[in-house]
């Protein structure tokens, strides 16, 4: 296993444990105030960001991937004093979501390659002024389109993923736009095997999501008791087919629970341990092997989050 890059330095890839790939620990996007309290996006607590990380540690956890760029709220003291305080690995990103959750409104004229030297910074030097580096690259699109300022950035994210070595990390709306991502991300020469796509389990189509899979990328299922989408029984039977298939290596799960409302150091709930607590013994229960589950929640994660040599 290779390096993997946390806010408190470096570590072997082996040490990464249980790992949520795609989770938010402090956001403060722009139109939070837009939102009803209960649905409220902005988690801009550090205290209540340290109680999300020890309730994650106390069921399990061991490495949390913080996916909230800067445009949205990323607080890098804030992901420094919880990982030290709990004793929890924490995963920062550089890069951005999609056009309607922070890419700057000035994006056509920013030349791509400030885009992609503010990318090699984050990772390389360190974020928001800091010595702490992020370890990860993001980037997005929006339902059924992608503008061309995700394009520009896109590209650059792609750019910079092959320039650090770190991952390339997506954000699809609502599960759309995958496919096109890749090749985006191929003519700029990324390979697939260095990409993972969050969110595709919103769009719950077992062709598209073998098509995205056999391009040699990363999946990642993170709606997990969500069933104001759709029940769990149609996570658990793609999962099952995308296994057999031979893509268990490929695949990763998380909850990315972005609002206060799904977090009880918020005064909502479930938190994390819905996944570690109700799910995961689920998939056991409907036979998945404990060594699958294993690889979906280590080994996989350890693999993708490695620094490419």
């Amino acid at each position: 296993m290779g390096t993997v890059r946390t806010v408190l330095g470096d570590i072997d890839a082996s040490h990464m444990g249980f790992t949520l790939p795609h989770e938010h620990l402090l956001t403060r996007p722009v139109d939070a105030v837009l939102k009803t309290p209960d649905e409220i996006l902005m988690m801009d607590s550090v205290d209540a960001a340290v109680k999300i990380l020890q309730d994650f540690k106390d069921a399990g956890g061991q490495t949390f991937v913080e996916m909230t760029p800067k445009t949205h709220g990323r607080n890098t003291p804030g992901m420094v004093r919880a990982s030290r305080e709990v004793g929890a690995h924490v995963i920062a990103t550089t890069g951005f979501i999609s056009q309607k959750l922070g890419i700057p409104t000035n994006i056509e004229y920013i030349a791509i390659n400030i885009l992609v030297d503010e990318m090699i910074q984050d990772v390389m030097v360190g974020m928001d002024g800091t010595e702490h580096k992020a370890g990860v690259i993001k980037a997005g699109t929006s339902y059924m389109r992608i503008t061309s300022g995700e394009e520009k950035v896109l590209r650059a994210a792609a750019r910079a993923a092959i320039e650090t070595g770190a991952p390339l990390h997506t954000h699809t709306d609502v599960g759309t736009m995958g496919l096109e991502q890749i090749e985006i991300a191929k003519q700029e020469g990324l390979d697939p095997a260095r990409m993972i796509l969050a969110h595709v389990d919103r769009n719950p189509d077992l062709w598209y999501h073998r098509k995205m899979l056999q391009q040699g990328v990363y999946l990642i299922y993170d709606g997990p008791g969500k069933a104001k989408y759709y029940p769990d029984s149609v996570r658990v039977e793609l999962l099952h087919q995308l296994v057999a298939d031979g893509f268990e290596h490929k695949l990763m799960l998380s909850n990315d629970i972005g609002k206060r409302s799904y977090h009880p150091a918020y005064g909502g709930g479930p938190g994390h341990r819905w996944l570690i607590c109700n799910f995961l013994p689920r998939l056991l229960d409907q036979g998945f092997s404990s060594e699958t589950i294993q690889n979906f929640m280590v080994h996989n994660p350890a693999e993708i989050y490695s620094f490419a040599k």
